[in-house]
């Protein structure tokens, strides 16, 4: 993932917010029973090779080792990619279906 985006979650999912650990060592999320939805956009790779080649290493990241750690559970996951393929008609028809992904998410 991004830097910036890795920054932004460094700083703000903080213990006693988003999880906290007992004297043990072992710890609890505190974001149980909410939901998240990843979109990952890819430049120039298609789905087999962020799959097949990079193992999906920054959604692996981000919803593992962050999300799922601090209790969000029904991680929804979306994929856009090759966006440098993307013509204006392609481009339009993702952004509308961005649109009703973030209608329907809000709906459950």
């Amino acid at each position: 993932m991004p830097a910036i985006m890795k920054g932004f979650f460094d700083r703000t999912f903080l213990p006693g917010i988003t999880f906290k650990s007992n004297k043990g060592g072992i710890s609890e999320g505190l974001l149980k029973g909410k939901t998240a939805r990843i979109i990952t956009t890819a430049g120039d790779l298609s789905i087999d090779t962020y799959e097949e080649v990079y193992r999906s290493s920054g959604l692996v990241q981000l919803q593992k080792g962050i999300l799922e750690y601090c209790g969000v559970s029904s991680i929804q996951n979306t994929f856009i990619g090759p966006l440098y393929e993307l013509n204006e008609k392609d481009r339009k028809e993702w952004i509308e279906q961005i649109k009703n992904l973030s209608a329907s998410d809000t709906k459950q």
